[in-house]
């Protein structure tokens, strides 16, 4: 027998020897021994014992908190009360508590029997609790694969269904069974003959196996189902009950049926579309549409014959082939790809193939969709054409969308502006402005090009670096198909040096136009200022002949003088011009006073003042002041400013100042020439130092002169290191500067 493990709960050692010699008499025993709860429990969590016998009495323990530790930890194994006396009660409390059995001390013969006993009754109960788990598994699996079942079960008979399961309900669309029986399950048919064929069957003892039956749901939609039914009969061969069940087949109907349509829709997409759409296996070609017959020249039938590579051109057979069979292999090749074929009439065309492999009739196979892309190719070869001219051509060209946002620049533009595509792709134009170009340039640009024709203006623009530029535009819209504007193009050209070059055209012309203008005048006012005097000669001298006394002969003598004084004066400024252009001029510097030179040059021109009343007024600082100067320099330059100051004034004073000044490190004496003339306007004045520049030109003028006294001046002073400044405003009067060198 095999070995027991018993727990034996006992405070008295004799006991404990007793008991165990009383076991091993039919047992091999392996035993432990608990004294009080927590050993007990211990022992119960890690011995495990087969069986447990337990003093009904113990000073801190006793069978029944035993037992009922047993009950809540290990129910099924066998607990037999061992008790030093009987009890009536206590053997009724005991056994109502779930021990297995209650034993004297003084008798323990039936030990050993009562363990073989209540070892039993635990195998009885365990195979018996063992069978219902089983059971009840086996009833839970059943129910619920009835309630799962993707076909509706029933369980009834001719006049109500007496069982159904959900998914019957859920085919005719009722919410219980109560609610089926209530509508009537021969309603369902839409043929009544039907159900009663089915019966009529099954009273004959037949099973009906996927029977087709044309039903609805309670709504009235329309349903395919397919019926398995038998009868089950009583020992007189009565039919007692139904059962089956219904398998709704109507998405496989409307699948067949859609397929039927779709394979008509299919069947006339190959014929209609302007797709040529090809199968084939690995050699031949299994089918072709309308269109790719019409597409190569060939009829189906002799496409049929043929290879599938026989079509391509021999620059892509090669390649196509091995695809096509790659393909045919379930191999990774290219779904979409070009090549060219050629027609039944050797004209070579590009097509575009699209393809997938699957099964055909059974056999590995292909289908290719194919479009004819030859004018597209064509297209294609153009646009590169354009592409090659467009990025090697030396003008700027810009694509935007609608919005002005750049789309594409060529090479020419990165050039141009400094900016490289990748920088101003997706960004608009405005990257380029300046903030120079009127608003009104982009508002007649934008209504120009928004209603669809071409502008041609200028813009001034700024580069990366910020380097502003002209630009020359030509910007048109691109219109589709439908009349629509879809994107801009621009056109443009870096037209600064240019307008640049224009500018300086514009200049020089404007200098030839202000040179013959000029020349003109000056042979005016030379012819002027040689005849007038010199008729003033002339004329005085045939009258002098005439002269009838001495009185007369003096006047026109003095009018003679004046007349040659003045020619002289004119012929002196051409000569002292043309030895300065001919640079044969040197300066003499010679240690002079010039308040001396000054007051003479001064004496000369009072009595011109006086006659028209204005008073000279020269102001010494000190008695005498030493210049190192060019005689004839200096004295030529006082004098044609002292002369212009008194010819171009009317009214006032003509004023001489000398003074020192430091400018720039540099010590200059300094004289100053004033008149409260007519003044000098501000254009004029940076004009006045060139030869032969005068206010006024011409016989209308009304100040004689030829416009080189204060050119001379200005050479003058430069050629000694001095400098010769005017300022002046009109009707107030002018102030001349001559910075003469100290050292």
């Amino acid at each position: 027998m095999d070995k027991l493990k018993f727990l034996l709960i006992e405070d008295s050692t004799e006991d404990v020897i007793i008991i165990k010699r009383q076991l091993e008499k039919e047992f091999q025993v392996e035993m432990k021994l608990a004294e009080n709860e927590s050993e007990y429990k211990k022992l119960l969590d890690e011995f495990c014992p087969d069986v447990i016998l337990s003093d009904y009495f113990l000073p801190q323990f006793d069978g029944l908190k035993a037992l009922k530790v047993r009950n809540e930890i290990c129910p099924t194994v066998p607990f037999i009360l061992i008790s030093g006396a009987m009890n009536h009660e206590i053997e009724l409390s005991t056994i109502k508590s779930g021990v297995s059995d209650f034993l004297i001390k003084d008798d323990l013969l039936r030990l050993n029997f009562a363990i073989k006993k209540a070892l039993e009754v635990r195998k009885i109960n365990e195979e018996r609790e063992w069978a219902e788990k089983k059971l009840e598994e086996s009833l839970h699996r059943f129910r619920s694969f009835v309630e799962n079942d993707i076909s509706g079960d029933f369980i009834g008979n001719y006049e109500q269904i007496i069982y159904c399961n959900p998914r019957l309900l859920e085919i005719f669309g009722f919410r219980s069974l109560e609610e089926l029986n209530a509508f009537g399950a021969k309603k369902l048919y839409d043929d009544i003959s039907q159900r009663k064929a089915v019966w009529e069957d099954l009273r004959k003892g037949k099973k009906i196996e996927n029977r087709e039956l044309k039903m609805h749901t309670r709504d009235g939609k329309p349903l395919y189902i397919l019926e398995n039914a038998f009868s089950e009969r009583d020992e007189k061969g009565n039919i007692i009950q139904i059962q089956g069940y219904l398998i709704d087949i109507t998405p496989q109907k409307e699948a067949e049926t859609s397929l039927i349509d779709s394979q008509s829709k299919f069947r006339a997409l190959m014929e209609s579309t302007a797709a040529g759409i090809v199968i084939y296996d690995s050699e031949k070609f299994l089918f072709s549409n309308p269109a790719m017959c019409r597409l190569l020249g060939y009829t189906e039938e002799e496409m049929l014959q043929m290879n599938f590579w026989d079509v391509i051109h021999p620059d892509h057979r090669e390649l196509v082939k091995q695809r096509g069979k790659a393909r045919i292999a379930r191999n990774e090749v290219p779904a979409k790809y070009s090549f060219k074929v050629v027609t039944k009439a050797g004209e070579t065309k590009w097509i575009e193939f699209t393809a997938g492999a699957f099964q055909f009739q059974g056999t590995p196979a292909a289908i290719g969709t194919v479009y004819d892309i030859t004018a597209l190719k064509e297209a294609e070869f153009e646009i590169k054409k354009l592409s090659v001219a467009i990025e090697q051509s030396p003008l700027s060209v810009v694509i935007t969308d609608t919005d002005g946002a750049i789309e594409f620049v060529n090479k020419a533009f990165e050039d141009e502006t400094g900016f490289t595509f990748s920088e101003v792709k997706g960004k608009n134009q405005r990257i380029l402005q300046s903030g120079k170009t009127p608003p009104e340039v982009y508002t007649d640009m934008w209504k120009t090009i928004s209603s669809g024709k071409m502008w041609k203006g200028e813009f001034i623009n700024r580069k990366k670096d910020g380097t502003e530029f002209i630009e020359l535009a030509i910007i048109s819209p691109v219109i589709d198909n439908f009349g629509n504007i879809v994107r801009y193009t621009g056109v443009k050209r870096d037209i600064t040096e240019e307008k640049k070059m224009a500018r300086q055209l514009l200049e020089e012309k404007a200098k030839v136009e202000e040179a013959n203008r000029l020349k003109t005048a000056i042979l005016t006012n030379m012819s002027h200022e040689l005849r007038t005097p010199l008729n003033g000669i002339l004329g005085f001298s045939t009258l002098i002949k005439d002269a009838e006394s001495l009185e007369e002969v003096k006047e026109m003598t003095s009018y003679i003088n004046e007349s040659g004084q003045r020619l002289l004066r004119t012929l002196n400024l051409i000569i002292d011009v043309s030895r300065l252009e001919a640079g044969n001029f040197t300066p003499d510097f010679q240690e002079l006073e010039i308040y001396s030179l000054i007051d003479q040059i001064i004496e000369k021109y009072k009595p011109d003042a006086s006659q028209k009343k204005l008073s000279i007024i020269f102001e010494k600082q000190e008695e005498k002041k030493t210049v190192k100067a060019d005689v004839k320099f200096l004295n030529d330059i006082i004098e044609n400013l002292l002369d212009n100051a008194v010819k171009f004034t009317n009214e006032g004073n003509i004023k001489i100042e000398i003074h020192d000044k430091t400018t720039k490190n540099k010590k200059y004496t300094v004289i100053e020439v004033s008149d409260t003339g007519i003044g000098i306007s501000e254009k004029n004045q940076k004009l006045i130092f060139h030869e032969f520049q005068q206010e006024s030109y011409g016989y209308g003028r009304v100040y004689e002169g030829i416009g080189l006294g204060l050119s001379l001046a200005k050479k003058y002073i430069e050629l000694m290191g001095g400098k010769i400044t005017v300022k002046s405003k009109v009707g107030e009067g002018s102030t001349f500067s001559v910075y003469l060198p100290v050292n």
